[in-house]
């Protein structure tokens, strides 16, 4: 099976949801079942890049590029930021901080995804489909 690896490309939040929907829309009905969650992890990643990597600044891009290979699903989410190393994405979160302004991005995309990890300024995700 060859995997077809399709890129968008985003600046600022103006349409970001549009755009998520028509990433679930493109993927198709192997999806359907996880839709849910490929839209708040993608939500979350893109929030992120925006707020956290290009510091609000709606003239640099984020690039979402992703990817059905067989039951895995591969999301990437990469800002222009100037991130460098690996770096860990928390397993829980503090009771306390749940309603915080920040802090549950992160946390809400590893819980939603199988694996999940975070080097220099890209986020890699990948969903495991279930089987049909």
């Amino acid at each position: 099976m060859e995997v077809c690896v399709k890129e968008v490309v985003l600046f600022g939040l103006d349409h970001h949801q549009g755009l998520i929907d028509g990433i679930i829309r493109d993927l198709g009905p192997e999806v359907e079942q996880v839709a849910f969650d490929v839209k708040l992890i993608l939500a979350e990643a893109v929030t992120n890049a925006y707020f956290h990597g290009n510091s609000e600044d709606c003239t640099k891009p984020i690039y979402i590029r992703y990817s059905l290979d067989g039951s895995h699903l591969n999301l990437q989410v990469e800002d222009t930021g100037g991130k460098s190393g690996y770096r860990d994405i928390p397993l829980d979160i503090d009771e306390s901080r749940l309603l915080d302004e920040g802090g549950r991005g992160l946390y809400l995309i590893r819980s939603f995804s199988d694996h999940v990890e975070m080097v220099d300024n890209t986020i890699n995700i990948v969903k495991i489909l279930e089987c049909q």
